[in-house]
């Protein structure tokens, strides 16, 4: 069988093995853009109905979330290496050593976001201390922190369940995952900000990922996601958990290595004052928008490294993330260059103190240069945890985040005395040589020598 000989109505996972090649990147990287837009929209929205309530309840929840997603770096670990076992089986065509990989992935995910939850819950005001909030912000932190980690399972089981499906050739879970749970946010949040203010804020984005697991779930269990869960087979497989847990093992260093480089980030602008960090936080939000095509991208990239080195097709898989990069730099390029031109326009949604607006788009059209950088980083990360090289990512962002970012950062703003602005340059040049040394590890090629 050759590329062009693939029916368009073959399954994504089929097409990626053997159809032709755009269309097959095409066919896993609009459902995971799409998806993964939906996946921003509910931190943008909550970002808007906060703005109503004044720069506290933003900062707080800024705050809240940076612990949340330094926490969840287990998660993203597991949600990768698991994509990346199923998407090798699923490429072998081994039906059941797929589907027994699917459900001890989906098991781990489970006991392990339920244990961060409760974790995060009892340990939320130390926390928020720990990340920077001051006696002003702090109760509100805690309060948005407690409502977020009792519903940290369904927080997390949408973005790992559907993350681990893209790459394994089913990119259309996540999206509709997504569709449900923005559906429900976009008109619970507004009714729960009314009465219940900030602690609604959060009711609303648990509530509405409670129902997009709820329907991931579902898929599984029906066996409508190419790969199935079933419940009689409910049981501790520890080979193949083991599997799973080798390869995300540095996959925790490695996402929670600019997990807490972030925290710390924000900790150093919370001490610039809630202004300072409202800004921060929306201006974030607002470049995560204008990610979701490197991130969808990336996400075709994780899933053709994946489901053709399964089908011991190496070459195709290079060309493939050679393709998605090129494709990824020319969209994000044109992103850059409407968010450096529109960034007062994008700020002014987000009720921010108007004295504090001149700064923060200063801040936001420094970003978005080093967000072209971040693209090329996406898409070179994915394709090597596609493989399962979770090892080179992991080293790329210690040294990257951690001998350059942060230190930069603080001896620019504390020690030179340049402030917020020179936070902004350190973030810059930690993002350039991380693009750097991330491209220069995947072409070390030491993704081809991983062996399940």
């Amino acid at each position: 069988m050759i590329e062009t000989q693939v029916s368009s109505r073959a399954l994504p996972a089929e097409d990626a093995i053997y159809g032709k090649l755009s269309r097959a990147i095409w066919r896993l990287a609009w459902p995971t853009t799409l998806s993964q837009a939906l996946f921003m929209l509910p931190g943008l929205y909550d970002s808007f109905w906060l703005g109503q309530l004044g720069p506290g309840a933003q900062a707080a929840a800024g705050l809240a979330v940076s612990v949340r997603i330094t926490l969840i770096s287990v998660l993203m670990a597991l949600s990768g290496a698991g994509g990346a076992v199923v998407a090798r089986y699923v490429g072998a065509r081994d039906e059941r050593n797929a589907n027994l990989a699917t459900l001890q992935a989906v098991v781990l995910m489970t006991l392990s976001s339920a244990a961060l939850g409760v974790a995060g819950y009892l340990l939320a005001e130390p926390l928020m201390r720990l990340a920077g909030a001051d006696e002003t912000v702090l109760p509100l932190a805690v309060l948005y922190a407690r409502v977020i980690f009792s519903g940290l399972v369904a927080m997390e089981l949408v973005p790992s369940i559907g993350g681990m499906l893209n790459t394994a050739g089913a990119p259309q879970v996540r999206l509709t995952m997504m569709l449900w749970t923005t559906g429900t946010q976009l008109v619970a949040q507004p009714l729960l900000v009314r009465y219940f203010g900030l602690g609604g804020a959060a009711a609303s984005l648990v509530g509405a990922h409670v129902v997009g697991t709820l329907w991931g779930l579902g898929v599984l269990l029906r066996g409508r996601a190419g790969v199935a869960i079933d419940i009689h087979d409910l049981r501790l497989d520890l080979p193949m958990m083991g599997r799973i847990v080798r390869i995300a093992l540095p996959g925790v260093v490695q996402r929670g290595a600019p997990n807490l480089a972030t925290s710390l980030l924000i900790r150093l602008i919370a001490s610039y004052g809630a202004d300072t960090l409202a800004a921060w936080i929306v201006g974030m939000r607002i470049l995560s928008v204008m990610q979701v095509p490197g991130m969808g991208f990336s996400g075709a990239a994780s899933a053709m490294m994946g489901l053709n080195l399964g089908a011991q097709r190496v070459d195709r898989a290079k060309k493939a993330v050679r393709w998605i990069a090129a494709t990824t730099v020319g969209i994000s390029a044109t992103l850059m260059g409407v968010l450096l031109i529109g960034a007062p326009w994008a700020l002014s949604w987000f009720n921010l103190d108007p004295a504090s607006l001149p700064s923060a788009a200063v801040m936001l059209r420094w970003l978005s240069l080093g967000y072209l950088l971040q693209a090329v980083t996406l898409v070179y990360d994915a394709a090597q945890v596609g493989a399962g090289d979770t090892v080179s990512p992991m080293f790329v962002n210690l040294a990257a985040l951690w001998l350059v970012q942060l230190p930069l950062a603080w001896l620019l703003a504390s020690v030179l005395g340049l402030g917020p602005q020179g936070i902004w340059w350190g973030v810059v040049a930690g993002w350039g040589v991380q693009a750097a040394l991330m491209v220069g590890r995947y072409n070390a090629a030491r993704w081809q020598r991983v062996v399940f």
